[in-house]
This record gives structure tokens, sequence and C-alpha cells, in this order.
């Protein structure tokens, strides 16, 4: 099992958070080390109700953390953030 977490105020891919000015809360990730499957996140920040409907879509659907990763994601968003976050957990 791999997890990542990033503070929201260190992450610069989470640009949106900056803009609205609150930076506060955390990004987290637990996935499996194996099979790249998400198997759990914890989303506090700025549009996590949003955030939280992607992963758990992904979930869902059985897409890989690698695969949330690398999406291409509207910009300035709080989604941006999959892409710094996962890079620190998935191989």
């Amino acid at each position: 099992m791999r997890i990542a977490a990033k503070d929201v105020a260190a992450l610069m891919a989470m640009p949106r958070a900056s803009i609205v000015g609150d930076t506060r809360g955390m990004v987290k990730f637990v996935v499996d080390a194996e099979t790249d499957e998400i198997l759990g996140a914890a989303l506090l920040s700025i549009d996590s109700q949003e955030l939280i409907n992607s992963v758990a879509l992904a979930m869902r659907t059985g897409l890989t953390a690698s695969r949330l990763r690398d999406g291409i994601w509207t910009h300035p968003s709080s989604t941006e953030a999959f892409n710094e976050v996962l890079a620190n957990v998935v191989r």
C-alpha cells in the first residue's frame, strides 16, 4: 500500500485554492502498491465536494491511480491536484 498526502497550501498544481484565497486542507490518496488501484482518498479542501465525485467514479470504474494522475484537468481547477499528489505515490 502506498499513501500520498499533501497540504493544499503546498500544492503548486492547485492554483484555484490560491485564487479564491482558501488554501486550508489536504489531499490524501491510498493506493494498492501492486495493482495501482485507488483504495481510498481524503479530500479536505476548497471544491472537495466536487473532487470526491471524480475519485468515486475512478474507484467504481477501476481507473488506476496512474490514469487519474495523468488526466488533463481544466485550469485553474482543484482537480489539477490529482496530477501532483498522485505523482508522489504512483510508480
